[in-house]
């Protein structure tokens, strides 16, 4: 049977997340989105490996801070990449908390910003969710971009790819 484009491609956003994870530990939580828009970003408390090979099972890390475990190293050093994590997204003062799923990019378990004042009907309220629901799915994207911009670099593999390497095999990363 042959796997669809999206099918095909679906290790990407396993790899997205997983170059995430490494930039935030490597480079620090902002990204400068241009115009004076800077995005920070935290990886949550919710961890969700892929498997190595199909007959294996998904280690799912939960509470505290899972980024920080024995078994979430113990998961890169084995190769795993992350198939789904929790992020917490800020831009000034809204912040979202969103599950994202590699494979698709799906957002799942989305919290949006607080209501604000102005928003005083049950229209305007809507409406303001609806915005906030479009920009968290923007900034996944813009960081997604990101991760694609330095993915398709032909020195990728020896460059990014070989620190980002070394980052998940150092047993003292801890």
């Amino acid at each position: 049977m042959k796997r669809t484009d999206a099918a095909s491609h679906a290790f990407l956003g396993e790899e997205f997340l997983t170059w995430l994870w490494f930039r935030l530990e490597t480079e620090g939580g902002e990204f400068d989105l241009g115009k004076g828009k800077v995005l920070g970003v935290v990886l949550d408390d919710f961890l969700a490996f892929a498997p190595s090979e199909q007959d294996e099972t998904e280690q799912i890390l939960r509470k505290g801070l899972p980024t920080r475990s024995a078994e979430a190293a113990a998961a890169l050093r084995g190769g795993r990449r992350l198939r789904r994590a929790k992020l917490l997204l800020a831009v000034g003062e809204r912040q979202w908390s969103v599950v994202v799923d590699g494979p698709t990019l799906g957002l799942r378990s989305v919290r949006l910003p607080e209501d604000s004042e102005e928003a005083e009907t049950p229209q305007d309220r809507n409406l303001e969710r609806v915005q906030h629901f479009l920009e968290v799915h923007d900034l996944v994207g813009a960081l997604y971009h990101r991760f694609l911009q330095q993915r398709l670099r032909p020195d990728y593999l020896k460059t990014t790819a070989e620190s980002q390497a070394q980052w998940m095999s150092d047993p003292n990363r801890l």
